[in-house]
């Protein structure tokens, strides 16, 4: 078994490709592998929303690392669009977050007096909300606004990392799915493929998503990771109806600047099933008709589902595996994966190269699942 790389990366999603390029500009020779096609997973079916915090109940130091992750997007994406030629259509639209119910976890007590946690933004009157968006007739109580937050073209995320990590001197194998990984005398020496070629690498790196955890338990490590089913729908719209991205609840309205309304998404716990239900487009439809109505009478464009890595503190693991030399593992990111990319790239490469353990790394070490 030859050495091909310094590093191997599994998964060809937008954290494998952000960490293979922020390796590959650092010097080191590095080979992806992806069991499919690049970025055709979460990554693809993602919203592209952009924002640390928008559900009031995301873990401390997720928040901390997503607005992180936020302030490093536009010179990442400046520089991975001059690289590349790809248009990304980052967009700092900014983020109204409007209110139904006045008993729901995540909302100050009292709407009108209690201090909004920092990522929220801005309070809003109900007349203010609707006054920034008239579309939205339902019965609302109030909201917040984030100006900074933004959105991306999700789909060419993960294409335009290889790209330029190409570029670079990465090495890509498509259709490969890993099925085991090897090591002798507690180090990591590569991975072993679906067609039982055995790879070898100085170091791995475990970036698959939802798919990481039973991977890493075919080598005897526990990493719980569940795949979360997010399903989503887009409307073709005359013109386009929002000025910002609108969340509320569990629902998320997306105006592309040149394309459909996408609208999501809902939380499902169904193992590897990806297939689009029709009852998880009524639970979206309910949701939409509740804030503004009339719009699911909008022409259908098309309907997708994705799986998102999800973790039982809803932390992702990224850092090294104890008791295996030479493993590391980033994935369990949930729904934050495109905004943390960029920092996920950056601070694991600082790991493996360096061993510069950052601070906002300590929360998210996979050591706290692993005995």
């Amino acid at each position: 078994m030859s050495r091909l790389s310094d590093i191997l990366v599994i998964g060809g999603g937008a954290i494998g490709g952000a960490i293979a390029w922020s390796l590959v500009k650092r010097g080191l020779t590095v080979t992806l592998v992806e069991a499919g096609r690049i970025g055709r997973g979460a990554s693809w079916a993602a919203a592209g929303v952009l924002a640390p915090d928008w559900s009031g109940h995301d873990p401390s130091a997720l928040t901390v690392m997503a607005e992180a992750g936020l302030a490093a997007w536009p010179d990442w994406v400046a520089e991975l669009e001059d690289r590349t030629g790809l248009g990304l259509s980052f967009r700092r639209d900014g983020l109204l977050n409007v209110w139904v119910d006045p008993d729901a976890p995540h909302l100050p007590h009292d709407l009108a007096t209690e201090p909004l946690p920092p990522a929220a933004g801005q309070r809003l009157s109900a007349a203010e909300a609707r006054e920034l968006e008239p579309a939205l007739t339902g019965p609302i109580l109030g909201g917040a606004l984030a100006p900074a937050d933004a959105q991306v073209d999700n789909p060419r995320l993960a294409p335009a990392l290889i790209r330029a990590a190409a570029d670079q001197g990465l090495r890509v194998l498509l259709d490969t799915p890993v099925t085991a990984l090897l090591g002798s005398g507690g180090v990591c020496r590569g991975v072993r493929t679906a067609s039982g070629t055995e790879i070898a690498a100085g170091a791995v790196v475990l970036a698959a998503g939802a798919w990481s955890g039973p991977l890493a338990a075919s080598s005897g490590i526990h990493l719980p990771i569940e795949p979360w089913r997010g399903q989503m729908l887009a409307f073709d719209t005359p013109a386009r109806p929002f000025r910002h991205i609108v969340f509320c609840g569990e629902l998320v309205l997306i105006p592309r600047p040149h394309g459909p309304l996408l609208v999501g998404t809902t939380l499902e716990h169904v193992g590897f099933d990806s297939r689009v239900t029709l009852a998880g487009l009524h639970q979206i439809l309910a949701r939409v008709e509740r804030i503004v109505p009339g719009l699911g009478d909008l022409p259908l464009a098309r309907t997708w589902a994705g799986l998102r890595p999800g973790t039982p503190d809803n932390l992702p693991y990224l850092g090294s595996i104890p008791g295996w030399d030479g493993l590391y593992v980033a994935a369990g990111h949930g729904r934050k994966g495109i905004i943390l990319a960029p920092i996920t790239g950056e601070l694991m490469a600082r790991l493996i190269l360096d061993h510069d353990l950052d601070p906002m790394l300590e929360p998210c070490l996979p050591q706290r699942v692993i005995d």
